[in-house]
């Protein structure tokens, strides 16, 4: 649900500290240095993923922030994105919610010509792996840009329409 930008930044700031409080070992940013941020810093992040091409922050918002993700384009290969924040309260995991967030991720990432988004997770997270297995995500082989404590996730995104424009020919 889109929202005033001062609701936005407020929304945005209040799941992006939930998620890190409740999950400190998922993310590479810590709550303690996120909560000192300065209001002018948490919105130009929330208007930096609102508006272009490069980057775009989802949130669920169920009558209170239940979810988060964010895409951002790589700068050195700018047809791949990072999935990032990728987050879901405890009461919603194991629902629609995640996946609801990996939709609008992927349908972005279309519209916005990415070809593969890339998802860094920590390997003693299980859960999340498993779940971006089932939704399509492979290992890649290109894992010595990344720590030993984590596996790299790819999946390629389907651009709509590329299938009609060869039929066409």
């Amino acid at each position: 649900m889109l929202k005033k930008r001062r609701s936005w930044d407020k929304l945005y700031r209040s799941v992006r500290l939930k998620s890190l409080q409740e999950s400190p070992d998922a993310f590479s940013s810590r709550y303690e240095d996120a909560v000192t941020r300065s209001e002018e810093s948490w919105r130009d992040q929330a208007d930096s993923s609102a508006l272009g091409s490069d980057r775009a922050t989802f949130i669920i918002d169920d009558n209170g922030a239940v979810g988060l993700a964010a895409l951002y384009r790589d700068a050195d290969d700018t047809k791949v994105g990072e999935l990032i924040q990728m987050w879901v309260a405890p009461e919603k995991r194991g629902g629609s919610a995640a996946s609801c967030l990996i939709d609008e991720i992927f349908q972005w990432a279309s519209d916005n010509n990415f070809s593969r988004v890339k998802a860094e997770v920590e390997t003693s997270n299980s859960r999340a792996i498993r779940f971006y297995k089932k939704l399509g995500f492979t290992e890649s082989d290109d894992q010595a840009s990344h720590s030993s404590s984590s596996i790299l996730l790819t999946k390629d995104v389907e651009q709509v329409g590329a299938g009609d424009a060869e039929e066409a020919v």
